[in-house]
Order: C-alpha cells, then sequence, then structure tokens
C-alpha cells in the first residue's frame, strides 16, 4: 500500500503543479496543419511525467528497502533502469529537436544491445509457438532476434500513437491483462494507476506522452513481456505475446507496406493510420471505442470464444482488412 499511496500523491502533486510545470519546461508540439492538425500547442510532458514517478518509486525502494519491481541482481536492475532511461532520454531528444529516423533506430538499437550484453534474462533463447511442437532454439541469433523484436515493438507502438487518449488506453489494458493475469504485480498496479492521471490530461488536451512517453513505454513493455516469458514463464508460447499486439503491429506493416510500395520513405509520416482513418469519419470518443473493442478483440477470440492462437490471428487480420477497407471509402 506505501508505493500506491505514494503514487497517488505523487501524481495529485504533479497534477496541482501542472501550470508551473509546463512553464519551467517550455516542450510543446506545435500543430503544423499537416500530420498535427490540433489547434494550439500541446506540452509533451507525459514521459516526463511517468520518469519523475519512476524516479520517486526508486528513491523510496532505497529508502524503506523494499523493490517495487523484483530482479534477482543489482546489475538486473542497473540494466533494466538504464534500458528505460535511455529510450526516454532518445524520445525526449526527438521531442524537442526532431531527429531523423534512421539515427533513432541506430541509437535505440545500440542501446538495446549494451542492454541485452548487460542482462542474460532479457536475451530470447528459444520460440515456441502453439502451432509447432518443438522448440525453435536461436543460438548466436538469439541477441539479434531479441533487439530486431525491442525495435520493431516500440516502432508499431510510435505508429499506433497519434490521438488523445489512444496509446493510454493501449497502454492501460496491456498492463491491466498483465496484473490481472499473472500473480497480480504491483509494478503493473502502478503503472495503470499513473497512466489513469495521464488519460485526464490528455482527454482534456492539456498533454500528449510525446516520443519520450511512448519509448519509455516501450521499453517497459519490452522488458515485461520478455521477462514474462523467459523468467516467469508466465507465457507459454511466444505467439500468445503476438496476438497480445496484433492491432499496433498490423497496423505498422500496412503503413510500411503502403509507403514502401508507393515509393516512399517507410518513415515518413501521413495520416493513413488506423486512428487517423477512424477520426475522418467518427467522433475522438467513438474512434477509441473502436480501437479499444479492436486491440480488446484478440483476448476475447481467444479466450472467451477458445480459438487458438493461429485461427484468432486469421480472424482478426480479416476483420481488420474489412474494417481498413470500410474506412478507406469516401
Amino acid at each position: 500500500m506505501t508505493y500506491i499511496s505514494i503514487t497517488i500523491l505523487t501524481n495529485i502533486f504533479l497534477l496541482l503543479s501542472f501550470n508551473k510545470i509546463k512553464k519551467l519546461i517550455p516542450l510543446n508540439d506545435k500543430p503544423d496543419k499537416k500530420l498535427k492538425i490540433h489547434k494550439q500547442n500541446v506540452p509533451l510532458l507525459g514521459g516526463i511525467f511517468i520518469f519523475f514517478n519512476y524516479f520517486v518509486l526508486s528513491v523510496l525502494s532505497l529508502i524503506i528497502e523494499t523493490p517495487f519491481i523484483n530482479f534477482s541482481t543489482t546489475r538486473e536492475y542497473a540494466s533494466i533502469f538504464l534500458f528505460v532511461s535511455l529510450f526516454f532520454l532518445v524520445g525526449l531528444f526527438d521531442d524537442k529537436y526532431n531527429s531523423k529516423p534512421f539515427s533513432k533506430i541506430l541509437i535505440l538499437t545500440f542501446i538495446s544491445l549494451l542492454v541485452v550484453l548487460m542482462n542474460d534474462n532479457l536475451v530470447i533463447k528459444n520460440i515456441t509457438l502453439s502451432f509447432y511442437d518443438k522448440n525453435i532454439f536461436l543460438f548466436n541469433f538469439a541477441i539479434f532476434f531479441t533487439i530486431f523484436s525491442i525495435i520493431i515493438l516500440v516502432n508499431a507502438l510510435n505508429f499506433y500513437d497519434g490521438i488523445n487518449c489512444q496509446s493510454i488506453l493501449f497502454f492501460i489494458a496491456i498492463f491491466a491483462f498483465l496484473y490481472f493475469s499473472f500473480d497480480r504485480n504491483l509494478f503493473y498496479l502502478l503503472n495503470i494507476i499513473i497512466l489513469s492521471i495521464l488519460f485526464i490530461l490528455n482527454l482534456k488536451n492539456k498533454l500528449f506522452l510525446g516520443d519520450s512517453g511512448i519509448y519509455l513505454l516501450g521499453a517497459v513493455l519490452s522488458f515485461s513481456l520478455i521477462y514474462e516469458y523467459n523468467v516467469n514463464k508466465n507465457f507459454l508460447k511466444a505467439d500468445d505475446i503476438f496476438v497480445l499486439l496484433m492491432l499496433p503491429g498490423f497496423d505498422l506493416l500496412r503503413l510500411s507496406l503502403t509507403r514502401i510500395l508507393s515509393g516512399r520513405n517507410a518513415f515518413v509520416g501521413d495520416r493513413n493510420h488506423i486512428h487517423h482513418l477512424l477520426n475522418n469519419k467518427f467522433s475522438l470518443f467513438k474512434t477509441n471505442l473502436i480501437l479499444v473493442i479492436m486491440f480488446s478483440m484478440p483476448i476475447f477470440l481467444k479466450n472467451l470464444i477458445m480459438l487458438n492462437n493461429l485461427n484468432t490471428i486469421f480472424l482478426f487480420l480479416l476483420i481488420y482488412c474489412i474494417l481498413i477497407n470500410l474506412i478507406q471509402r469516401k
């Protein structure tokens, strides 16, 4: 209860101090009437608020000598702290200076390499699939595959972000799934509390997560999923994770292929994302409702209708393609 109480108090302080903080840290997302069509500057403070929460929780854990997230060694904790902090800083730099996509990927790849070399528990050494009865051992490709998986996930999450509440609702849903499915892990609950406060500010258009928030949460989600798979053995099959992340994954794939086939740079933004297409036809509330239904659908298909992973993937892909086709019609 100590960590929950401190997290709530920390975020009440951030809410009450919001106007002072946004003046102290003048980091804003400016509308350009092309990709960014909001009417006024909006502070990109989401990542900073989350990182501040983690800092407070880390200091508290040192004071009471009880960790808010369990790692077996100091080296392990240091590697995760470095992972999350550096991803956050790369995003913060991008929010401020709008760095080139390829440069960001190179830096994130180097950070990921550094961290997996520090922490063997982050290395995905084998893959088990529900539709294949043998383990696929990665051997010398394990580190490459781990880094590739992290970079793909973070980029998918970055592509998926685009309208108010969208990404926050997604992360709340994922952390809620992890919390209720796997041992009521306190760390997931704390993230839900932090994101719920940010949801209020984001809903009122007072704050965006920014790349700092997306990259930070992408790093957190990456190590959480890898640990659940590698260490805690809660994800028995690798495709269980894929099913959980299908919506941002399929949208990343569609956007990349569409841009490449039309002769454009896959990393240059446009307004062809699923949230943009939906928001062109529906209100913000209805758009987010449809997105919540979409990213919750694989869990529903898998756990309530009892479809296996392969059938869930094919059925969801079909529904996704039908939805994209319908909303692209004029």
